[in-house]
């Protein structure tokens, strides 16, 4: 018995060793795939305390990715309450000038000029320290800078006609210019407030997401760890827990005298290892082992021509009608499948513009209208003998002359082609009030040497024919016109006395090297 052979496990010691309760049922999936690893013990161990490593390392790397973006949002909100305090002060600056400015002017008295320049100072300090660090598109600080430039030539002004004892003149052109401008810089800060507030509402918002996010990933990790956990440490015990039970069972049907035990483990470690011997061990103490393996290989002998011969009756339907694919499988005809050369007839056809039609109807229409028109065809096909090689979409690829053999198979694949025209006709009739489009077909035939016979892979084998003559038919059916028929003149040979044939122009046709003279034929007429 070879290391890889699996023996029968008594049925009594599946029932006591192999239950592993309803709870451990559900991971046997695992539990098997864990036992079939081929490593150690210690590896399977040791890898899965890396998989509990890498989960807790990665809840880690999260965590700290989601506290960084939590810090720039907290830095960012820092900022922005400064920028909105300071552009605050920078709004009491103003305030305050046009305060001192209306004492000046009122109490004639010369400090609060002084005063005026101070809150000026100011104004512009805070303007060039908030320029540095607030959340602000660059055009606003620049016509916040032009605006404050007007207010200070403005403010000059008056206050040099102040200086100049016009006391009324300096009062109006402040009323008219220095106050008008003060309320500009107040409007635009106060905006920028309103929109560094916005901000702030945004970053809030985001921060608390980021903290939801970050407490849901953190217990989710938390949960996912703990359960790989638990599962990784059932995993692994029942791994080694299972095939000591089996073990332990067959050592003592075995003291009992059965010799017949085998421990079926799907093991590739110790536990293997230690099964395999132990199979080996009572495989040399079984005298009736030989004879039951004899036994064995005659029923999958049988099996096997059993299932060979359903499988070849299933592929002879595929190309043959019923009647005579039964008759090949019962032994009233002999034929061979094997790949040889063959002189035979080969017919293609397909729908003129199916393209289009597809185009234009529903699928489901389509579907099963070319369902209808398939089916009538392949009864066609079998009704004169022919063996359909395959359908491709709207192409039909029928031959004729093998497996059974035909002396008439020109005419027979030209009796079909004609068949097939007159029914599509009719089915056309009868269809107009149920599908929307007529199926107008080209067929082509072609009479020659071709290889025939089953052709493929061991996993997938078809039989069909292939040769030049095959790629003619197939270009000659696309060459036609709807409803024409075309033929070689290898073919016409064939059926000169049952066609009326008109000779084409010398043709030249994809995928054909030569010039081909070719044919359309109508029925003669009796």
């Amino acid at each position: 018995m070879s290391s890889d052979t699996v023996a029968t496990v008594d049925p009594r010691l599946r029932s006591t060793t192999d239950d592993l309760g309803p709870l451990t049922r559900l991971i046997r999936p695992l539990v098997d795939a864990v036992a079939r690893i081929r490593a150690t013990l210690h590896a399977k161990l040791l890898a899965g305390f890396l998989i509990i490593a890498v989960l807790l390392l990665s809840m880690g790397v999260l965590s700290i990715v989601v506290l960084g973006r939590i810090n720039a949002q907290v830095d960012a909100l820092i900022g922005l309450n400064d920028q909105t305090m300071q552009a605050q002060e920078m709004i009491y600056a103003v305030t305050a000038q046009s305060h001192y400015r209306a004492m000046a002017l009122l109490t004639n008295d010369p400090e609060y000029i002084d005063k005026i320049a101070d809150a000026k100072e100011r104004f512009t300090a805070d303007l060039a320290s908030v320029r540095t660090y607030a959340i602000a598109p660059p055009r606003f600080f620049d016509e916040l800078v032009d605006t404050d430039v007007d207010y200070r030539l403005s403010s000059e002004q008056v206050t040099r006609l102040y200086r100049q004892g016009q006391t009324e003149a300096a009062l109006a052109l402040h009323i008219e210019q220095e106050h008008a401008i003060s309320h500009e810089l107040e409007d635009a800060l106060n905006t920028f407030i309103d929109d560094s507030q916005q901000l702030v509402e945004q970053e809030t918002a985001s921060l608390a997401s980021h903290r939801r996010f970050l407490t849901i990933a953190v217990a989710s990790f938390s949960g996912g760890a703990l359960l790989v956990a638990l599962l990784l440490g059932a995993v692994l015990s029942w791994s080694v827990i299972r095939p000591v039970r089996r073990v332990d069972g067959a050592l003592e049907r075995i003291a009992g005298g059965d010799f017949e035990t085998r421990v079926d483990v799907p093991n590739r470690d110790e536990f293997g290892t230690m099964t395999h011997n132990l199979n080996r061990t009572t495989e040399q103490l079984s005298s009736l082992y030989a004879h039951l393996e004899t036994l064995n290989t005659s029923l999958q002998d049988t099996v096997d021509a059993k299932v060979q011969e359903l499988e070849r009756v299933s592929r002879l339907k595929r190309y043959l009608s019923p009647s005579v694919a039964e008759s090949i499988v019962t032994g009233e005809r002999d034929v061979s499948l094997a790949p040889r050369r063959k002189f035979l007839t080969t017919f293609f056809s397909d729908i003129r513009g199916f393209t289009q039609i597809a185009e234009r109807m529903e699928p489901d229409e389509l579907v099963e209208q070319m369902n209808a028109y398939l089916t009538e065809m392949t009864e066609i096909v079998f009704r004169n003998g022919g063996t359909l090689d395959k359908i491709v979409g709207d192409a039909l690829m029928v031959f004729f002359g093998d497996p059974i053999p035909q002396q008439d198979h020109a005419a027979r694949a030209v009796r079909m082609a004609f068949e097939m025209r007159e029914r599509l006709e009719k089915l056309d009739g009868e269809w107009a009030n149920r599908f929307k489009e007529p199926f107008r077909m080209g067929y082509g035939i072609s009479t020659g040497w071709v290889t025939v016979g089953d052709i493929g892979s061991p996993t997938r084998i078809d039989y069909t024919v292939l040769g030049n003559e095959v790629n003619l038919a197939s270009r000659l059916a696309d060459h036609a016109e709807a409803g024409q028929i075309l033929v070689t003149e290898a073919t016409l040979e064939e059926v000169a006395d049952l066609v009326v044939a008109t000779p084409l122009e010398a043709i030249s046709l994809h995928g054909v090297s030569r010039v081909v003279h070719v044919y359309a034929v109508e029925p003669r007429s009796t």
